[in-house]
């Protein structure tokens, strides 16, 4: 009677995946895994096609994902078994599971090959007389140009081993797998800017989290600039890097596109079998010192130019620093006695918690009105939520919670918009100032790292002209010089702080000074400009 012993199938988490160029030293891997196996495995590492470059690189180094599938082959005699012919194992998350595989004596001498990902139809795709087994797969892998999603990348990137042979000890059998990959890989740095900002004493601005400028319209193309050549590569954000599939010996012109800039990428003889080429663009990423300063440039990648800035780039400026200092009104009003605003009603500090720089003005301005007469006002209906808790009212007048009379003067815009789009969501109201702020949106995109453009509440316009007459001296003077729609002293300008259901506050100027006034009807024609934080 043969005796039957389940034989485990574990495989090697480390299997190359990220295409970590490493030495070629050899390390123990931990491998107490579920089933108690330890692996004891060398990693014989995936490099840069540059010779020279031998340092360690672990920036790419990635694991399966639940539902991940290999396939495994077992070949005995020259012939692959029928029952071990592309078998199915699943990635749960800390293991790998597919149907049990029974040793007998039937296994003795047998060949093992796996490989990933699964493919349900391998028929013509072994190779079983020369050295490489899945020479037909990888000669016949497709790919595809959209790999920006994660998935659709990994599942592109074909990884498989070498002859593999059973594992036993004391009647217990195991199978460790390395997968080497099949693709070469194209690796692009485009260039980026950490900004440390500081005060005029060169003291850095606190910030929990870098302010990292990020180039804006990034696109790619194989050969050239045609619709039909375009390519979406896997984006790594927390590497800052493009990553790109390629057949090895693949020698295709790669073109990006950012910033209205164009760079070329030469990969002829440079892709290689489990291999990376990696492409640094302008420097790649740099760090610099700035004073932020009221009136300095900000553009659409993020990036922020001196506002002595002689003649400073007209293309991608969307607007000008016209506050220095965390906005959010948790960390404004703290020290205030008896002050509303905290952590948990703070809408800028929830979302946005990175934004604690300052505020930009758009470039943008148009007029128009804001939105229809209410049968109740937007502070009546908000006191009637569940809304109270998590944000503040955009009322400038009528707040139970907050008795004194300089509310109109607090920075709340960012708030106010969101409670506006709370409104929206429930009534469906036709605010015309949304139609502004998306035409704003569409003509100066902002950047992913800002809260976006939104109606700043009347206590932010407010705070644009001082005795100094900062509005015309600070802001108007950097405007005309990348804008022919300077700041119209004249103008009177709509705030997202409302007064009742049928007036908004309005902020009008003189050469000393900013006011508030309750007298604007939301039906009427006031002039906009849009802010943002960041």
């Amino acid at each position: 009677m043969k005796q039957y012993k389940l034989m485990q199938v574990a495989l090697l988490a480390i299997l190359l995946f990220g295409w970590a160029g490493c030495s070629q030293n050899e390390e123990e891997v931990p491998g107490n895994v579920r089933n108690g196996i330890v692996l004891n495995v060398t990693d014989t590492g995936i490099i840069s096609n540059e010779p020279s470059t031998r340092t360690e690189d672990t920036g790419f180094v990635t694991t399966f994902t639940q539902g991940d599938q290999i396939g495994l082959f077992a070949v005995k005699d020259g012939a692959i078994l029928d029952e071990i012919n592309n078998m199915p194992f699943t990635f749960n998350g800390s293991s790998w599971s597919g149907k049990p595989i029974l040793y007998d004596d039937r296994l003795a001498g047998v060949t093992f090959y796996a490989y990933y990902p699964y493919q349900p139809e391998m028929t013509g795709k072994t190779d079983l007389i020369g050295d490489d087994f899945f020479a037909p797969l990888a000669a016949g892998w497709e790919l595809t140009t959209e790999q920006s999603d994660q998935k659709a990348y990994a599942i592109q990137d074909l990884m498989t081993s070498n002859a593999t042979a059973l594992i036993g000890e004391n009647g217990n059998y195991s199978l460790s797998f390395q997968l080497t990959h099949r693709m070469s890989l194209v690796v692009v740095k485009l260039p980026s800017t950490r900004y440390i900002f500081t005060d005029a004493e060169g003291v850095a601005m606190p910030e929990e989290t870098p302010y990292v400028a990020m180039p804006v319209d990034v696109a790619f193309y194989l050969d050239n600039v045609e619709e039909g050549t375009k390519i979406s590569p896997y984006y790594d954000a927390k590497k800052d890097e493009y990553r790109l599939l390629r057949k090895p010996s693949s020698e295709n012109q790669i073109i990006g596109h950012y910033n209205d800039k164009q760079c070329t990428l030469d990969t002829a003889e440079k892709m290689k079998e489990g291999k990376y080429k990696r492409f640094v663009v302008d420097g790649g990423y740099k760090e610099v010192t700035h004073h932020l300063q009221v009136g300095d440039y900000y553009y659409a990648d993020g990036s922020v130019v001196s506002g002595n800035e002689a003649e400073p780039a007209k293309d991608n400026c969307i607007g000008i620093v016209c506050w220095v200092g965390n906005p959010m009104p948790s960390v404004l009003y703290k020290d205030v006695a008896g002050t509303p605003y905290t952590a948990n009603n703070d809408a800028l500090l929830r979302s946005h918690p990175n934004c604690v720089h300052g505020l930009v003005m758009s470039l943008y301005t148009e007029t128009g009105k804001f939105s229809p007469a209410l049968t109740q006002s937007i502070h009546d209906w908000f006191m009637t939520t569940s809304f109270t808790s998590s944000y503040v009212s955009v009322t400038g007048y009528y707040d139970a919670n907050e008795n004194n009379k300089n509310k109109p003067l607090h920075f709340l815009g960012y708030n106010n918009s969101e409670v506006l789009d709370l409104y929206y969501d429930t009534f469906k109201t036709d605010f015309e100032c949304f139609q502004y702020q998306d035409d704003c949106e569409s003509s100066f995109p902002s950047p992913s790292i800002t809260t976006g453009w939104y109606v700043p509440s009347s206590g932010e316009l407010v705070a644009l002209q001082d005795k100094d007459n900062s509005l015309e001296s600070k802001l108007n003077t950097k405007l005309i010089k990348v804008s022919d729609k300077t700041m119209d002293i004249s103008a009177t300008y709509w705030s997202s702080t409302e007064r009742n259901n049928k007036n908004m506050y309005i902020v009008t100027y003189s050469k000393t000074a900013g006011s508030a006034g309750t007298g604007g009807v939301k039906t009427n024609t006031y002039t906009y400009r849009f802010f943002l934080g960041f």
